[in-house]
């Protein structure tokens, strides 16, 4: 195409019967506009495709934000880096992209002046200028668009910064929530896994209110049971998943369990009367335990 405009100059310029030297000069001029035209489409395109590579760069980060599959090359800006330290990358790129754009707009305007001042008063020259005019003004509706593409990447950046703070806020939300459940679910075992017992005398027992009799006649055959209100504080405290055998103050005299356990999750169960000798030994702590977490045994 600029061999087809040379050309149309030059037999213009021989129709015009001018002189070799004008026509040699007029040429040199007409190729410096074409380099020009060149160099500043060059810049264009060049700018058009960094516009694409921040865009690609920019969806990367945030699907890294999001924990999305990147597709990151090495060498890429999130390759091996942090989400703060890509989009500190892009930005820094948006950056460059903005002086470009006004490097690129200097050049433009100093290109027409040169074009301005080779073409003169000459009348065949004015044609080349306005056709260069008409150039430029196609590259001036591409860079407003670049122009908005840049506001807009710069506007996706700041939206990157506030999504990151965000996560942030939600992870430490998230590791907040995961202790305080990990605490309640600590709880909850230790509580589960929490039982009492006390070992005494009917005398004492009774005194302390931790048992009470019922039934018989005149004093006599009354039974002993526990107490309506427990308070854990007059009990041992253990863990049943730790604790699987209790002691018993004397070892040689028997001792009878009033509250609901279990005999049979015992290792060796009581006689016919419900007495045990030396110490509660429990082979199934759940099935011991389940039916109240407070143990009463009391000397026969």
């Amino acid at each position: 195409m600029r061999r087809l405009t040379l050309l149309a100059v030059a037999l213009t310029l021989i129709a015009c019967d001018r002189s070799k030297p004008e026509l040699e000069k007029t040429l040199a001029q007409v190729q410096q506009i074409s380099a020009e035209k060149d160099t500043l489409l060059k810049e264009v395109t060049a700018t058009s495709q960094f516009i694409a590579e921040i865009n690609t760069e920019i969806a990367k980060v945030r699907n890294a934000n999001t924990g999305k599959p990147t597709n990151v090359q090495p060498g890429d800006v999130a390759d091996n880096s942090t989400p703060s330290q890509r989009r500190a990358v892009v930005l820094d790129k948006v950056k460059e992209l903005s002086a470009r754009m006004n490097a690129t707009e200097g050049r433009l305007a100093a290109s027409r002046k040169r074009v301005v001042e080779m073409a003169g008063n000459d009348s065949s020259m004015k044609v080349q200028l306005a056709a260069y005019d008409s150039t430029i003004a196609s590259f001036r509706t591409i860079m407003d668009n670049q122009k908005a593409e840049i506001a807009n990447l710069t506007t996706q950046v700041n939206s990157l910064t506030s999504e990151n703070t965000q996560l942030k806020t939600d992870n430490v939300q998230l590791v907040s929530d995961k202790t305080q459940l990990t605490g309640e679910k600590d709880q909850l075992t230790t509580e589960r896994n929490t039982v009492y017992y006390v070992v005494g005398t009917k005398e004492e027992l009774l005194k302390r209110h931790i048992i009470e009799q019922t039934g018989g006649m005149l004093g006599l055959g009354k039974t002993q049971v526990p107490a309506r209100e427990l308070n854990p504080a007059d009990f041992t405290t253990i863990d049943k998943t730790k604790v699987a055998e209790i002691p018993f103050p004397k070892a040689n005299t028997p001792y009878k369990i009033v509250t609901r356990q279990a005999a049979a999750a015992l290792e060796s169960t009581p006689d016919e009367h419900g007495r045990i000798m030396g110490s509660i030994k429990i082979k199934d702590p759940d099935t011991f335990w389940a039916a109240s977490k407070y143990l009463i045994v009391i000397e026969q």
